[in-house]
């Protein structure tokens, strides 16, 4: 799609799953060293129940890319322009507010928040797309992540 053709409050939706493997290519590739997601002994200790913990910005990550693979976005020239803090929202850009073990299904649903012209550039548009994550054993929100900012061609 153009720019244009895309409507505030427009909603689309993906499914994603983050099995072990993934898991342990992201902590590779990310370098994160976190004892909480390297060792489930301490983290049960610690009162997460998972013993396989997956980093919220990991599924944040896989989220942003199956956006990128909807029909919808697969041929638009499109980059992360940024990520804003809604200002009805306190200013805050996410939230990580339940627990995602490796290997569950999750349902994203994005939602179009916003669109303006980008000032000194006729080419592009700028999309607030907001992320709405859920669990879907249990149908919880796990992640909330508003103003997610894309450049995209006009």
């Amino acid at each position: 799609m153009k720019f244009e053709e895309f409507k505030i409050g427009q909603t689309f939706k993906s499914y994603i799953c983050i099995d072990k493997n993934d898991f342990n290519k992201y902590l590779s590739f990310a370098k994160t060293k976190n004892i909480l997601h390297e060792n489930p002994e301490l983290a049960l200790k610690e009162g997460i129940k998972s013993n396989m913990l997956l980093p919220g910005r990991a599924i944040i990550a896989r989220a942003e890319g199956e956006m990128t693979r909807l029909d919808i976005f697969s041929n638009c020239v499109m980059l992360l322009y940024g990520m804003d803090g809604d200002p009805t929202w306190d200013n805050r850009n996410t939230r990580f507010i339940g627990e995602v073990d490796a290997g569950e299904e999750l349902e994203v649903e994005y939602t179009i928040s916003d669109k303006k012209g980008e000032e000194n550039y006729e080419k592009y548009g700028i999309l607030s797309i907001d992320f709405k994550i859920k669990r879907l054993r249990d149908n919880k929100t796990v992640i909330i992540s508003r103003r997610n900012l894309y450049r995209i061609k006009k």
